[in-house]
C-alpha cells in the first residue's frame, strides 16, 4: 500500500506524466494486493534440525541407541549452524538422558564427532545451561536443566535427597504450563523417592507423571511412567500392584509399537513373579514371560537382551 500512496503523490505533483503514473500506480496496487508478503524469518534449517531431533527421540525411546545418537548429533550440528539456543538446549538435555540410560556418563573420546561421545554428562549439562540462558524460554529450560542435574547426581550414586527435592519443587513451579516437562519432574521425584526407599510416595509420583503424560497424549512416555510405578510397588513388596502396573505399561508400549519396551515389560513381569511368595503357577508364568521377552528382543536384533531372558528362564 505504501507504493500505491507514493504513486498517487507523484501523480498529483507531475500532471504531465499522469497516464504513465496511473499505469504504474495500478501495477503497484496489483502487486501489493495479490502477492504474499516476503517472509522476514527463514526456518528451513531449524525445522530440519527439529525433525531430526524428534526422530532421535523416537529411536531412543525404542531402544535403537546407536541410531538415536547419530540423529541427536546431526540435529545438534544443524541447530548450531543456525544458532538456535532453544533447540540446542533441548538436544543437549536429551543427550544427557542418553548417557544416563546407556551408562556412558563420562566422555568416551574428546575428539569424537558426536557431542555425546566427546563430553561427559556434566559437561553437556554446562552447555545446556548456557543455551537456556540465551533462549527466550530461559525459565522453562533452566528448570528442565535442574531436573537433569538431579538425574545425573542419582546416576552417579549421590544421595543429597533433600537438595534434590528442593531442586524439583522449584522446577515444578516453573513448569506448570509445560505438561511434558512437568511430568518429567514428577518422574524425577519418583526416582529420588526410590533411592531414599520411600516406595509408596515414589509410586504416587510416577502415577502423577503417567496421568499427565496420558492427558496430553505423550504416548511414548506413558509406558515408562507405569514401569516406574511397577518398580516402586515391587520394591515395596506389593506384588499384585506391581503386576497390575506392568499391565498398564505393556498396554501403552504396545500402543506405541515400542518393541524393546514391550520385551522389557514382559521380562519385568517375569522378575516380579519370582519375588516374595512364589507359587508353582508363578514360576510357570515367569518362565513363559521371560521366554516371550527373549523372542521379542530377538525379533529386533537385541541378542544380548534375549540371552539374558533365556538365562533367567532356565534358572527358574
Amino acid at each position: 500500500m505504501k507504493i500505491q500512496l507514493d504513486c498517487h503523490v507523484l501523480k498529483n505533483r507531475f500532471r504531465l506524466f499522469e497516464c504513465m503514473l496511473l499505469f504504474a500506480s495500478s501495477v503497484a496496487f496489483f502487486s501489493c494486493s495479490s502477492t504474499p508478503e516476503r517472509a522476514m524469518k527463514v526456518t528451513t534449517t531449524a525445522n530440519s534440525a527439529d525433525v531430526r531431533y524428534e526422530n532421535a527421540n523416537n529411536e531412543f525411546a525404542s531402544g535403537n541407541y546407536e541410531l538415536a545418537k547419530l540423529h541427536f548429533s546431526q540435529a545438534y550440528n544443524i541447530a548450531f549452524s543456525v544458532d538456535d539456543p532453544d533447540l540446542l538446549c533441548r538436544i543437549a538435555l536429551s543427550g544427557i538422558s542418553y548417557k544416563i540410560v546407556t551408562g556412558t556418563m563420562d566422555a568416551a573420546d574428546s575428539s569424537a564427532a558426536s557431542f555425546i561421545d566427546s563430553l561427559s554428562a556434566e559437561e553437556i549439562l554446562t552447555e545446556a545451561k548456557y543455551f537456556a540462558e540465551r533462549s527466550s524460554r530461559n525459565p522453562v529450560l533452566s528448570a528442565v536443566c535442574s531436573i537433569c542435574e538431579v538425574n545425573i547426581e542419582l546416576a552417579r550414586g549421590k544421595t543429597n535427597f533433600m537438595i534434590y527435592e528442593n531442586y524439583l519443587k522449584n522446577a515444578e513451579k516453573a513448569l506448570q504450563k509445560e505438561p511434558y516437562y512437568l511430568a518429567h519432574s514428577y518422574r524425577a521425584f519418583g526416582d529420588v523417592c526410590i533411592r531414599s526407599q520411600k516406595y509408596d510416595l515414589a509410586a504416587e509420583y510416577y502415577t502423577k507423571a503417567a496421568t499427565l503424560h496420558t492427558k496430553n497424549r505423550y504416548l511414548f512416555e506413558i509406558g515408562t511412567d507405569w514401569y516406574g510405578v511397577a518398580r516402586a510397588h515391587s520394591l515395596g513388596g506389593k506384588k499384585s500392584e506391581a503386576i497390575s502396573a506392568m499391565e498398564n505399561a505393556l498396554k501403552f508400549d504396545r500402543d506405541s509399537e515400542n518393541s524393546s519396551a514391550i520385551a522389557s515389560d514382559y521380562f519385568a513381569v517375569a522378575k516380579i513373579l519370582m519375588k516374595g511368595n512364589v507359587t508353582n503357577e508363578d514360576k510357570k508364568n515367569a518362565r513363559k514371560n521371560a521366554r516371550w521377552a527373549a523372542s521379542i528382543f530377538r525379533s529386533v536384533g537385541l541378542e544380548a537382551n534375549a540371552a539374558e531372558c533365556e538365562k533367567f528362564a532356565l534358572g527358574i
